[in-house]
């Protein structure tokens, strides 16, 4: 069974890192780089509960390297932490990209 492994976090609430689709391309743009299997995770708030890293309706952003999540954070805010989380669950639960962005409709 694979060891945890101490990775950077960043938790916001629900739409404040997700909401305007720049995460998404930021994801996907990452992967494309560096490969799809980057320890970079998007975790909705339903991953957040289930990984015990909050009960509040928060999202949050995972990554081995703290530059990523600093760079997140002043773009996006949130708060910043550590946790201990495996990577193989990462990879298997939480490989899929932030939802798309809601547009609202402005003209009216």
């Amino acid at each position: 069974m694979p060891e945890p492994l101490d990775l950077y976090v960043l938790l916001a609430p629900e739409g404040q890192l997700s909401g305007h689709g720049q995460l998404r391309e930021t994801i996907r743009e990452r992967r494309k780089r560096l490969g799809e299997d980057v320890p970079f995770w998007y975790l909705s708030p339903q991953l957040v509960k289930a990984f015990k890293l909050s009960e509040d309706k928060l999202e949050a952003v995972v990554a081995k390297d703290s530059i990523a999540i600093d760079w997140l954070q002043l773009r996006f805010g949130g708060n910043k932490s550590k946790a201990s989380l495996d990577i193989a669950e990462l990879q298997e639960k939480a490989n899929a990209l932030p939802p798309k962005p809601t547009y609202r409709d402005l003209s009216s």
